[in-house]
Parts: C-alpha cells; structure tokens; sequence
C-alpha cells in the first residue's frame, strides 16, 4: 500500500532519492544534481511555492516515487505544473521500476491523490517523453496531448569514424570535411571540454550573445536571456563540470571563443542542451555541424551510448542520424474554472493566435 504527502522543502539531496533515482527509469532532468539547483531556482520566483509530491510504502516508508510540483495562480486560477519554468526538456515523475506492485488499486490512490494535493484547477506536466496509461491511472479525468514538436536521438556506436560513415550520407561527409578543411587553412579551431568556473563563465557570456543573435526572430521565450535563468545555468554548469554530470564545451579559433555547447552527461546519455556559434565569422564553414561531430566523437571516446539532441525540430537534426521521439503535455483539470480555461486556450490555438499572445498562455 502507498501514502503520499506533499513537501515545500523535500532533500533532494538525501540518500533515498539517491536510491530512488538509480532504481527509476528517468533522465538527468530528474538527476539528484539538476533537481536540487532547481529546488533552489523555484524558492527565487516571485509568486512560486515548491509542492513536492511524495509516495512511499505505507509498511516501510521507503521512497518509491518522486513528483516535482509547483504551485501558482495566474488570471485567478490556481495552477500545478511540474517544476519546469522553461528549462526542463523531459518532464517525468521519477518512479521506482517497482512502482505499481505498491498500487494494488489506482482508483482508491487517485482519491488520496486529490486530498493530499488540495484545492487547485488545473495540473500541467509539460515534455513529457512518455504516453504512459499506466500514470493516467492516477488522474482518471487527465489526458495526453501530443506536442507539435518531437525530440531527436541519435544511438552512437564504439568507434566514430565507423558511426559517421553508417549515419551520415557519403555527400554530406565530403560537404562536411571540405568545410572543415577551408577552416582550417585559414585558422585554428580547438575544443575544449571547460571545468573551472571562470572559463565557464566566460563562455556562457558568449553563449548568451550568440543565443541570443540566433534565436531573436523563433517564438518561445529564450531563456538564457532571463537574468534569472541565465544564473541557474552557470551555477549548474560551475558547480557540477567537476563531477561529470554537465559539461561545457568552449570552440575557439584563433584564439577567441565563436562557439559554446552546453549539455548534461548521465550515464551513458549526452543531452545536448543548448549552442550557441558567431555565424556572423563562422557561418560559411557550417559550424554547428562541426561541432556536434566533434563533441560525438568526444562522448564516443568516452564511451557514451546515446547523444539526445532533446526537443525541437531543427532540420541540423536529422543529419545525425536521430530518430524522432513523441513529447505529451498531461492535463487534468480538478474544476469547472480550470476546464474552462483549458477550453480558452485551445481555441486560442485554434484560431492561430499571435506567437507574444500563445507564449504567454503556455507560460
């Protein structure tokens, strides 16, 4: 049997959801690391309250699920959404392999489920890489909306050369190293994997620039131009390059920084986060591939097993030989005020709103 509670403050930190994690089938967005810096991201929000939702054996009282919420009112709603705030591709709750032998009756939890999370009217769970029925047991009246977008992942082998000749067109390799080889005459180009804070520093610098050069005229809201999330970034990025778990990449060439890469390694997964490149001195060389191949040839040397280029649909995807994955919103509407509002906001969709009026419902 399972009980749940519900925690403003919940260590993720600790050792059971150390152990929790490691026996779940998640992502580094669900990491003890990444979870803990946003814990410490969301208590800086104006108007954001941490509601942590808890289940564990009612006999042991062993941790055996973990649900990132937060709470907050927008138009009069009371809304709760999972810890996201913008920066979190692949939302999940993190759940023990186990989890269901706890749930002899979903119905019955369901119930518990609603008292312990209180008065709301609406619950979203945004990039969802899963359409799992099993979840939905717990929220009878939620459903699943597919995204107009999908993630792409790419599975890597043991040796680069042999990978990049599988995956990769014979024409495009020749485009490719005809590039590399007219960058190279006229400069140095070297990578470098950053791990002390200053340098690390220094690149998210660039990156936000050259962000922000990039991404001015795409819709959704870029996130490294938020004060707030830009520090999120570069205190995970410095805090955690020690251990492994993020890495930053710094390109320079003839000596000055003109590409930064950021992303998170767990295991034998790359989640390839976020790039940023001068095009306006490197565009003709085609930079972002170049790269990416450099860094898969970095991750296979170490022995990574999937490079994840996470959600969205840029067409520089599939040239690495990715296969699409489907991304979910959950939501369930606990009220008549919350079906209303989510009535509002697909017809808002419908009707091809301007992308400033749809960034601001979706927020």
């Amino acid at each position: 049997m399972m009980e749940l509670n519900v925690s403003e403050d919940f260590d993720f930190q600790s050792e059971e959801y150390s152990d929790l994690y490691t026996q779940s089938d998640c992502t580094a967005f669900q990491h003890p690391v990444w979870q803990t810096a946003m814990q410490q991201h969301v208590r800086k929000q104006i108007g954001l309250r941490n509601k942590t939702l808890q289940f564990r054996c009612k006999k042991s009282g062993q941790l055996v699920g973990i649900l990132p919420l937060v709470a907050r009112k927008k138009m009069g709603t009371n809304i709760l959404e999972f810890a996201n705030l913008g920066l979190v591709d692949y939302a999940l709750p993190t759940l023990h392999t186990n989890f269901w032998q706890w749930v002899p009756n979903p119905s019955t939890l369901s119930v518990e489920l609603d008292r312990v999370l209180g008065r709301y009217d609406m619950l979203r769970i945004k990039h969802m890489p899963s359409n799992d029925p099993n979840f939905l047991r717990l929220l009878p009246n939620a459903c699943m909306e597919r995204a107009k977008f999908s993630a792409h992942v790419a599975e890597l082998g043991s040796d680069y050369d042999s990978w990049r000749t599988d995956v990769i067109s014979k024409a495009e390799r020749k485009s490719r190293d005809k590039k590399r080889r007219a960058m190279m005459r006229n400069g140095d180009w070297q990578m470098n994997r950053l791990t002390d804070p200053a340098d690390i520093t220094e690149a998210f610098n660039h990156l936000k620039l050259y962000h922000k050069e990039r991404f001015a005229d795409r819709p959704g809201k870029d996130m490294l131009q938020d004060g707030s999330s830009f520090r999120f970034y570069v205190d995970l990025a410095c805090h955690s390059a020690e251990s492994g778990f993020s890495r930053t990449y710094s390109f320079t060439y003839d000596g000055d920084i003109v590409a930064v890469q950021f992303g998170l390694h767990d295991g034998d997964r790359y989640l390839y986060l976020i790039m940023g490149v001068d095009y306006e001195r490197m565009g003709k060389y085609s930079p972002g591939l170049l790269m990416t191949e450099d860094i898969i040839r970095d991750c296979i040397k170490d022995g990574i097993k999937t490079f994840d280029l996470t959600v969205g649909d840029e067409p520089y995807k599939a040239k690495f030989g990715t296969k699409p994955v489907a991304i979910y919103t959950l939501w369930h509407a606990s009220s008549m005020l919350g079906t209303m509002g989510r009535t509002v906001a697909d017809l808002m969709h419908k009707q091809k709103v301007g992308n400033n009026l749809l960034r601001w419902m979706s927020n």
